[in-house]
């Protein structure tokens, strides 16, 4: 525990000919010393053994203050030639904190850009703000070097820039002879160059899975381009957009990204925090604020958060009053060219139906983009951006399995644990330190690979030869979640043009469901239970087809339609007639694709066995394989007449 008494008398460094390490004091450091003295004042004990973190300001050079810091440590300790006691928190403090824990003492200082973050605190004895420098400070300086303290040199001292005190205040220099060249050598003036906002965070080249927000939001860093240059009117650009999803898909980085790219600050307001304001009025100045700061820093991005808290002024209870009054000044301030010019809005929900319907107005936010959880790219890439680290091919896959349904809140938080984890290792975080964090992952056997590749080769390889859809990837993963139910393999297939549907489009489709039992039929003999079972399974939706074929859309043995869905499946339960006729078809579809698969087993094998070594195919991957095992017959891909089944 620090001491109540302090014995700056005996230990603080006043002759001018104390040296620290063989270096002298000079009058600058001796400024910095007496504010780590004062600092620390309640630790200045001989042998005390601690840690603390002293807190710096803006007016902080990191070299000056470490020489300080070591002039005060050698009042208290014994220090040893090659051992420092002093050191800078940054990101990589890892093994200064373990020399920290050997000596059982140290002083850190952290820089004003450098955050604390819990970890650290927890290793300090004590976080301390360091005391910048004073009038008493730099008098003491000026006495201790056997001058005056004149109000003139005291003012030189506070106001010149601590590098540049530094270099003049030198061992080899009478302190007199550093404050006249102080003088003498003012800063060449540098020329003034135009200021660029400086982007912090990522851009939208950064950002993946936004979809047509991304395309909007470069759309929308040309037109600002454009307008800043005087060539675009401000009546052109797009200036009010909203983004609705869940808590923590990343609105708000998609915010920051596109005044980034932009090249505009942005300006964050929420409805909860003007509220917090108080009454009414209050209310209305905290909205009218943020609007006017965006005003003058235009062009801007004023970023909304949480619109969707007024709620809809249709709505009855008691305190509508008080929120339509507020939502009433929002749309003002929302409308009007000259008001807004220069200014992009962005408001932000979790629920865009509970907003009132005038916020979406033309001239207001009245495009909507929805933000969905982020995909496997976008996780990656929000797992970069926080992290600064790269996972090799196996943690990709991994991680990309594990973190399915997480948002980029969570992979953050999630990263934030994996570097407190490397902290206390005394190791520099890796992507091990990740893996380490997500969900428990079972690696699965070659032979349950295997069987997989086999399931989604022949869904790829019949959907290439009947023509039902282009196939753009086939995937299978080599890990399994353990306790949550997650799909092992797929075949992914483009948008199918917009046309009406016809009998045969369905019977492909039933096809296509039922050709990877018939892929694992013709290889193993048998076929796994992962094809039946949910409702997106393979024989769940090729059931569901076929009953559609029949009952539903009068395509099946006669043009009568059954019923909805929903009563076709007990029809199907009590109607042994019509169980039969979706029997059939459900029969002739898989006899189709077992003769696909038979016919063309040689490049059912060539994909499985490309399948095996990458985990992952493109589509033009797996239709050159099928081309260069053509074969030249007749296709069995061939319909079956409509009578078949019937």
């Amino acid at each position: 525990m620090p001491t109540t008494r302090s014995g700056k008398r005996t230990r603080v460094p006043w002759l001018p000919n104390m040296q620290v390490r063989k270096m002298a004091v000079t009058l600058p450091v001796f400024m910095a010393y007496c504010g780590i003295a004062a600092s620390l004042r309640a630790w200045n004990k001989p042998n005390h053994k601690f840690i603390v973190t002293l807190q710096a300001s803006d007016d902080f050079y990191y070299p000056v203050y470490a020489e300080a810091a070591e002039a005060f440590a050698a009042g208290i300790w014994t220090i040893k030639a090659s051992t420092s006691y002093v050191y800078q928190w940054n990101d990589q403090s890892y093994r200064n904190e373990m020399e920290a824990h050997i000596n059982g003492r140290a002083i850190f200082i952290a820089p004003p850009d450098y955050e604390l973050d819990d970890g650290d605190r927890l290793f300090s004895d004590a976080v301390l703000d360091l005391s910048p420098r004073t009038r008493k400070h730099a008098e003491a300086a000026l006495r201790r070097a056997g001058l005056p303290p004149s109000g003139r040199d005291v003012d030189l001292l506070l106001s010149e820039p601590w590098p540049r005190l530094e270099k003049a205040f030198q061992e080899r220099r009478h302190p007199v002879l550093a404050l006249e060249r102080l003088r003498g050598h003012r800063p060449v003036p540098v020329k003034a160059v135009p200021e660029v906002p400086k982007q912090a965070g990522p851009t939208l080249a950064d950002m993946h899975g936004y979809g047509p927000a991304l395309d909007w939001g470069n759309d929308l860093a040309k037109d600002l381009t454009d307008y800043k240059a005087g060539d675009l009117p401000w009546s052109d650009v797009d200036t009010g957009v909203l983004l609705s999803g869940p808590p923590g898909v990343g609105k708000t980085m998609f915010a920051s990204a596109l005044a980034n790219t932009c090249r505009v600050p942005i300006i964050y307001g929420s409805v909860s925090r003007w509220q917090e304001a108080g009454a009414l009025d209050n209310h209305l100045k905290a909205m009218r604020a943020s609007f006017a700061e965006a005003k003058e820093k235009a062009p801007s991005i004023l970023f909304i958060d949480e619109v969707d808290t007024f709620g809809d002024r249709a709505e009855s209870d008691r305190n509508r009053g008080y929120m339509r009054s507020a939502m009433a000044g929002l749309l003002e301030l929302l409308d009007g060219f000259d008001r807004r010019q220069g200014v992009v809005v962005i408001g932000a929900c979790n629920y865009a139906d509970q907003l009132d319907p005038a916020i979406r107005r033309a001239g207001r936010l009245d495009r909507h983009f929805e933000i969905t959880l982020p995909d496997a790219r976008s996780r990656l890439s929000i797992l970069g951006f926080h992290s600064g680290i790269e996972l090799d091919q196996f943690q990709a896959e991994m991680f990309g399995m594990a973190t399915e349904g997480l948002s980029g809140a969570d992979i953050e938080q999630l990263v934030r644990d994996a570097r407190r984890v490397a902290r206390r290792n005394r190791s520099a975080l890796s992507g091990d330190h990740v893996i380490d964090q997500l969900r428990p992952v079972t690696e699965l056997p070659q032979d349950f690979i295997h069987a997989l590749a086999v399931h989604e080769a022949g869904h790829a390889l019949v959907s290439i030869e009947i023509g039902h859809g282009e196939v753009t990837e086939v995937k299978i993963s080599r890990y399994r979640i353990e306790g949550k139910y997650r799909q092992l393999g797929y075949v992914q297939y483009g948008k199918i043009g917009a046309r009406p549907k016809t009998r045969a489009d369905y019977l492909n489709a039933i096809a296509v469901c039922l050709a990877g039992i018939a892929a694992e039929l013709e290889v193993f003999g048998s076929f796994a239970d992962g094809s039946s079972g949910s409702e997106t399974a393979d024989l769940n939706r090729a059931t569901e087809l076929a009953t559609m074929l029949e009952g539903a859309l009068g395509m099946g043995h006669t043009l009568l339609v059954e019923g909805p869905l929903e009563q076709l499946e007990r029809l199907r339960a009590y109607n042994p007639d019509f169980r039969r006729r979706v029997h059939d078809i459900l029969q002739s579809e898989f006899g189709r694709a077992r003769s696909i698969i038979q016919t063309r087993r040689t490049a059912l094998d060539a994909i499985v066995e490309r399948l095996m070594e990458t985990k992952a195919m493109t589509g033009d991957e797996v239709v050159d394989i099928v081309q260069r095992h053509k074969m030249p017959r007749v296709s069995l891909a061939k319909l079956p007449p409509r009578g078949v089944g019937a």
